[in-house]
């Protein structure tokens, strides 16, 4: 690169097309991979598990496995413990849709997202005008000892450091600006309350979790909005720490372009009077000698003149420069007034926002969500039986000296340890070991009896609605599983059961619901 131009730069692109190539195809890539990283790594989880040799399934068919004392192999727990953890993510029901949606109201934020990829990209495009802004000006003055090449290199190097600094500033200056405007937002309110009803100071309450949002609907707006908004000091004042950060960064930055041009500027004048004045004195030194030689007199004149004709024009050439390097200050200043703008309205200051978003952006309602989180797990309780088949195969074709082990592998029993039966195990409600079932079951005949004789010595007075809950098996009752919370009083006094029994039915009916047991079907 001889000279750092734009064409310089395009020579360079056309002359290394193949790292070019390369190095946009893995920036695309990676932001891809950050969009949607958990469904990479999950995709990234289920390929390591089939790897030949090195895969999770193949090293733990390695090892020497054990039983437990509910029939299950060390080893299918390993493996079924992180499919476990992916099946947990899509435990939710409708208590949790409505209350993501409860929580962001809450906290200022319905409405709001986070950075799309379109924003991202402009950002990225933003901090590559800033470098070749900063670039220009620096290319001149770095290291002047060093060749050409280094000098620009080393001025391309650090004119990117100085864009990504003022892209982290301006990144969180943003945050604070929207963190500030919920806590004006919270004091407006406190301040707006009567006297009376508020307490004598605003303080931040303790938080709120995103199931738990519900819990405090009774309390004043200020205060819900205070315990779901994170890194509230303890007189809940506003931040301006990063703001005057940033606004420093920003003036010196502009400052120190606009007086680095104008330096640029005179030595560039000087340069071009001295070059001007020299084809003066030549063209006068040329014409010497000649008939038509001017008097002294004019010839003062005419030299006067033409100073003045040098002095105008490099003035001209001087306020154009001043003007257009004001002009490119003020650009690096619109840009990062944009970038903290885009910062502040594409940012989360709640403590779950984000995740309370992101469970409720994807549908429009809590059956919608339901279903789709039914399809997710089902898909991985189908991915996880794979793996246990696979591991159990693997097992079974080795020698194993222990004998529990090797009556764990046999055909019906191994085909009972399957995924959903570890979700049981893994509760602690089914356990998936027959034979202790039934000998555990064995006292059940001299507790019923007993049980009955209690009912039977109850006054006819039970036929109260908080009574006739108390006989309702959970599986035969209506389905009460997308009741909201704020229809139970009405629906337990429709149906003739307790509040509280009602919502005990719905809660089993969700758990059976999310084993796939509910609702059963009906024989013909």
């Amino acid at each position: 690169m001889e000279d750092f131009s734009l064409a310089a730069l395009k020579a360079l692109i056309l002359a290394n097309q193949m790292l070019t190539v390369g190095i946009v195809s893995f920036l695309i890539s990676a932001v891809v991979v950050w969009r949607h990283w958990e469904n990479v790594s999950y995709f990234l989880i289920r390929v390591w598990h089939s790897l030949p040799l090195i895969g999770t399934v193949a090293r733990l068919a390695r090892k020497p496995a054990s039983v437990d004392g509910d029939g299950w192999i060390n080893h299918e727990v390993t493996l079924s413990n992180v499919y476990y953890r992916e099946y947990k993510k899509h435990l939710k029901g409708t208590d949790a849709y409505n209350a993501s949606l409860d929580y962001l109201a809450k906290a200022g934020e319905a409405g709001r997202s986070p950075r799309p990829a379109w924003v991202l990209a402009l950002v990225l495009v933003l901090v590559l005008v800033e470098a070749m802004g900063f670039a220009y000006v620096l290319a001149g003055w770095m290291n002047m000892d060093a060749s050409t090449n280094d000098r620009h290199l080393l001025a391309a190097a650090t004119a990117l450091l100085l864009a990504v600094a003022s892209a982290f500033l301006a990144e969180v200056a943003g945050h604070s600006l929207h963190h500030n405007s919920l806590i004006a937002r919270a004091r407006h309110w406190w301040q707006g309350e009567e006297p009376s009803k508020r307490s004598r100071t605003l303080k931040a309450n303790k938080a709120i979790n995103l199931e738990d949002s519900f819990s405090d609907s009774d309390k004043p707006d200020y205060e819900q909005l205070l315990a779901r908004l994170k890194d509230v000091n303890s007189g809940v004042s506003r931040k301006f720490v990063w703001l005057i950060v940033c606004a420093s960064f920003v003036a010196c930055m502009a400052v120190g372009a606009f007086v680095v041009r104008s330096a640029t500027l005179d030595s560039i004048e000087t340069e071009m009077v001295n070059n001007m004045r020299a084809e003066t004195t030549a063209q006068s030194d040329s014409s010497m000698g000649s008939p038509f030689d001017l008097p002294e007199e004019s010839q003062a004149i005419n030299n006067e003149a033409e100073e003045a004709t040098i002095d105008d024009k490099m003035q001209a050439i001087r306020e154009a420069s001043l003007t257009t390097y004001v002009m490119l200050s003020l650009i690096y200043i619109a840009i990062q007034g944009i970038s903290i703008w885009l910062a502040s309205k594409y940012h989360f200051a709640g403590t779950h926002s984000k995740t309370a978003w992101r469970l409720t952006h994807e549908y429009a309602t809590a059956e919608e969500m339901l279903d789709a989180m039914d399809q997710q797990r089902t898909a991985i309780a189908s991915h996880a039986d794979d793996k246990l088949r696979r591991l159990q195969t693997m097992l079974s074709s080795r020698d194993h000296t222990n004998s529990g082990v090797l009556g764990a592998l046999e055909g019906e029993k191994s085909a009972h340890r399957n995924f959903l039966a570890f979700i049981e195990y893994k509760a602690g409600t089914v356990p998936p070991k027959p034979a202790p079932q039934a000998t555990q079951a064995e006292p059940a005949p001299a507790v019923q009896p007993a049980v009955a004789q209690a009912e039977a010595a109850l006054p006819s007075t039970t036929d109260a609605p908080g009574q006739t809950g108390a006989a309702v098996k959970a599986a035969d009752f209506h389905d009460v599983t997308g009741l909201p919370e704020e229809s139970l009083a009405a629906a337990s006094r429709a149906l003739g059961v307790d509040e509280a029994q009602l919502r005990d039915i719905r809660e089993q009916q969700m758990a059976l619901k999310t084993l796939g047991l509910f609702p059963t079907k009906q024989s013909a």
